[in-house]
């Protein structure tokens, strides 16, 4: 996705692979997701927002949330300690994450059993990490309030059917699933250490092609990230900007944004799809144990009606109405971040400006706050839409108003296709 709503990668890695042996000291207790009342499934709706899924949650029964639905982590997540700290809920214990950037360390803490239940569906004894802090951020980057997220636990015990144009995602028991996907195609799927990979042709910019272990990640917003150093034929595309591509818990992950040629899954051909290309000193440990290349992240995912089989390890899929639409990037520098307080309607800042880009050149700088936006302003401003102006078409011209300070300043550029 486009550097103007930054691409949160939720990057939690290893070091959120805590081990179900430490989430379930009692080892007869029995946790889990199940579907109400022996239905053999449910649909459960869900906003798309920067190609990532947000779902509703009661957490514990009591306090509805909003999480987001990650195939790229292992347990449920709490973002945010607060809502523990209300509802007393004593961790079990501490422990120190480091981020796929690594250096930075972090704290968190461990609860072995709450209650996280969806619309039809009953999560119990569910093993739960909490952040001490909001490392994460998202509700700058996502414009809503995001609590949590939801992992492998949710994926485990169902065959699951995400459908990108029409919201949904619906979970299947696999006794009573009997559905015939004639017009599915079937790709074998690597569950390993809970995420899931598929290995599939990459034609890189100097016409090499290479057979690449690609994670399922729904929890990032971006198309196909690939690692420089997990093989020597990954290079970065002459054609390239270079940017911040996403954040995790230990910090911003930099490196190269380009454009590949195409890459394939089964006879399904995306051509000049975005890569990121992080740089070679992050990932170094992910890549050692895993052996993958890279991930498949919610801008090519949302091309395709996909099902999730972790149990018979399968993967079915086929394109919808979103497969033909153009990979996209920012054309003006800017990157867009929401602020504000929770319960108040969020404002839009500019977080960065890279240097050599028609909103630098025009002046505009970082802390600027937007009041309009080619004419949309108010309520009908979010970064839904100024993610859609700012990577539409190139040569199109912006008319930006923003306050610096107690100035208001309007700004003229044309978006100028860097990629």
């Amino acid at each position: 996705m486009p550097k103007v709503i930054k691409s949160y990668l939720l990057v939690f890695l290893l070091i959120i692979c805590f081990e179900q042996s430490a989430l379930s000291q009692n080892q007869q207790m029995k946790f889990g997701f199940e579907i109400n009342d022996q239905k053999r499934s449910v649909s459960i709706p869900f906003k798309l927002i920067n190609n990532l899924m947000v779902v509703d949650v009661l957490f514990q029964g009591v306090v509805p949330l909003k999480f987001i639905i990650d195939t790229g982590v292992t347990n449920t997540v709490l973002i945010e300690k607060i809502y523990a700290d209300v509802l007393d809920i004593e961790p079990d214990r501490k422990m120190t994450l480091v981020g796929a950037a690594g250096g930075k360390e972090v704290e968190a803490f461990i609860v072995n059993s709450v209650n996280i239940n969806l619309k039809g569906i009953t999560g119990t004894h569910i093993p739960l990490l909490v952040l001490a802090d909001d490392y994460l951020k998202l509700e700058e980057s996502m414009g809503i309030k995001v609590h949590g997220i939801l992992g492998y636990d949710l994926f485990k015990n169902f065959i699951v059917k995400i459908d990108y144009p029409n919201r949904t995602i619906t979970f299947f028991n696999h006794k009573s699933f009997n559905k015939k996907l004639w017009w599915y195609r079937s790709i074998p799927l690597k569950v390993e250490n809970t995420k899931p990979y598929i290995f599939q042709q990459v034609k890189l910019k100097d016409s090499t092609t290479i057979k690449a272990k690609l994670m399922i990640d729904t929890g990032a917003s971006h198309s196909l990230m690939l690692h420089q150093n997990r093989d020597s034929s990954i290079n970065i595309p002459l054609k390239n900007i270079r940017d911040i591509l996403g954040a995790g818990i230990a910090g911003s992950i930099e490196g190269h944004v380009g454009r590949i040629d195409h890459m394939n899954i089964l006879d399904y051909q995306l051509e000049e799809v975005i890569a990121r290309f992080p740089d070679k000193g992050s990932y170094s440990e992910v890549i050692e144990n895993t052996g993958r290349h890279g991930t498949l992240g919610g801008g090519v995912l949302r091309r395709f009606n996909i099902y999730l089989n972790y149990r018979d390890e399968v993967l079915y899929l086929k394109k919808n109405k979103y497969f033909k639409e153009a990979f996209d990037y920012d054309m003006s520098g800017l990157s867009i971040i929401a602020k504000g307080e929770l319960f108040l309607r969020p404002y839009y800042e500019v977080e960065e400006v890279r240097e050599n880009t028609p909103a630098s050149n025009a002046g505009v700088k970082e802390k600027d706050v937007i009041i309009s936006l080619n004419g949309y302003m108010g309520e009908d401003l979010d970064l839904s839409r100024i993610n859609d102006i700012l990577t539409s078409k190139e040569g199109r011209k912006i008319r930006l108003k923003v306050r610096r300070n107690e100035e208001i300043l309007l700004f003229e550029f044309r978006l100028e296709k860097f990629i």
